[in-house]
């Protein structure tokens, strides 16, 4: 299977908002939470989140090739 860089985001995006609400509700994760959790990868192949990605005109900046990346990532910074 072919490394998908958008949903690799999209499943990080996911897994970091559903520690965050394990961690405000301090609770251990249920089996559907904790397959979530597992579809962490890190960001090692996702370098476009270290750009900025604030608003619509930051985009101008990113490269070609990641501009699919722009929406998920605006929504991992928020």
């Amino acid at each position: 299977m072919a490394f998908n860089r958008k949903q690799k985001l999209r499943d990080n995006i996911e897994a970091i908002r559903t520690a965050f609400i394990l961690d405000r509700e301090n609770r251990t994760a249920t089996t559907e939470e904790r397959a979530i959790l597992q579809r962490y990868c890190g960001f090692g192949g996702l370098k476009c989140i270290l750009n900025p990605a604030k608003e619509l005109t930051d985009a101008v900046r990113w490269a070609k090739s990641d501009l699919e990346l722009f929406a998920p990532t605006v929504e991992l910074h928020r």
